[in-house]
């Protein structure tokens, strides 16, 4: 089939959902299309940075055609139109439409699925966490101007997938659509790509470059730097157990406003088995992971969840409130610590419990595997959204 996806941005090689539903729609024989705003730049997108004058373009990426288009409506940044959509539909004549949360081409959408009978999903990002912050947004944006205007084409949209159970909450008080009406369309992973560094990596030398011997155990821990994200808890714990065949690799980096709490927590970690490795790219942190035993991330949710089971690593993760990832743990692969728990001493004491136990570490190891590729594997996200 021809899949036209229509997304806010989409940035070359990030491992975003957008990306890797469309690379494996590719993997799976089928033409993909991306209706994108002209952003190529991440940190201009989220500090709401647009040049409107840019020309529409024409890109390719991984098989993927990508049709860069200037905006004809932006207000505020919160609600934008895309030029050219109804042009596009007609040029490409798309068998499967896919939009990345609320879209004001809906529209343009719906009468071409009206016109050629074709099917409709929509995905959906949004929760308590990330969006209605403040009142206005929650009655104004989300309660009125959005939430009506899905209303009007809802019988148009053949499935809404939110995904995570957060975004499904999110629609259901905000939106009033039923839960009954919804399905979790997880993040997932990039699985042949887990299972190829798997296959590659020689875990005895690439641990050497930290000075770990192969019978040691490996915590990895990452991402960006910041408060929320809580990283220094897993470096507080590691420190507390202060065992000396554990490690704990520390990926990632800090932007300029938390400069000051990576500095900290690297000049607390000094004298102890924890190694920070700095900025890595999506395939370095596929190879950190598959040299270590357990990941620990303490808060904020994060795609990094997915890679580790992916990974076929057990996960234990935190949640500081409305970003349960229970429905992760689908085969014992997961520990999830509650708001209340969220400190050093709770930490470490998990760690301990799986340190001590072996068998139990194995048990889970296998679990994320059989979790990886029944359910997180993104080619059969691609599939269930195709069906």
């Amino acid at each position: 089939m021809k899949i036209l996806m229509i997304c806010d941005a989409f940035f070359n090689s990030l491992q975003y959902q957008e990306n890797l539903m469309a690379k494996s729609y590719v993997k799976l024989g089928h033409e993909v299309v991306i209706i994108a705003s002209t952003h190529e730049s991440l940190i201009d997108f989220t500090n709401d940075i647009h040049d409107n004058s840019k020309p529409e373009k024409v890109e390719y990426q991984d098989g993927i055609k990508i049709y860069r288009e200037p905006y004809s409506m932006n207000i505020l940044h919160k609600i934008r139109k895309f030029k050219n959509v109804k042009k596009i539909l007609e040029q490409e004549k798309p068998d499967f439409l896919y939009i990345h949360d609320i879209q004001f081409n809906t529209g343009e959408l719906v009468a071409y699925k009206k016109k050629h009978n074709v099917k409709f999903i929509m995905d959906f990002h949004a929760d308590y966490t990330n969006s209605g912050k403040n009142w206005v947004s929650i009655n104004i944006l989300h309660k009125i101007i959005r939430k009506r205007y899905l209303h009007y084409y809802l019988k148009y949209i053949d499935k809404i997938y939110p995904v995570v159970p957060g975004s499904e909450e999110f629609l259901n008080e905000l939106y009033d659509i039923p839960k009954k009406d919804m399905e979790i369309l997880p993040l997932g992973c990039e699985y042949d790509e887990c299972q190829n560094v798997k296959k590659d990596i020689n875990i005895t030398e690439y641990r050497a470059q930290f000075g770990i011997s192969p019978e040691d155990i490996v915590i990895i821990t990452g991402g960006k730097f910041h408060t929320l994200k809580r990283t220094h808890l897993a470096v507080e714990a590691v420190k507390k157990l202060n065992i000396q065949n554990v490690h704990l690799l520390v990926f990632g980096t800090a932007d300029k406003d938390h400069e000051e709490y990576q500095k900290k927590m690297q000049e607390e970690a000094r004298g102890y088995n924890i190694h920070f490795t700095g900025w890595v790219d999506a395939k370095k942190t596929y190879e950190l992971m598959a040299i270590s035993d357990i990941a620990l991330f303490p808060s904020s949710q994060s795609v990094l969840w997915q890679q580790s089971i992916g990974m076929h690593l057990p996960v234990i993760a935190g949640d500081f409130g409305g970003q349960d990832m229970s429905y992760l743990n689908r085969n014992n692969n997961l520990i999830k610590v509650d708001t209340e728990n969220l400190n050093t001493t709770f930490f470490a004491d998990i760690l301990q419990k799986l340190i001590n136990d072996p068998k139990l570490l194995e048990e889970m190891k296998k679990g994320a595997e059989k979790t990886a590729k029944e359910y997180l594997d993104y080619r059969t996200i691609a599939k269930k959204t195709l069906s």
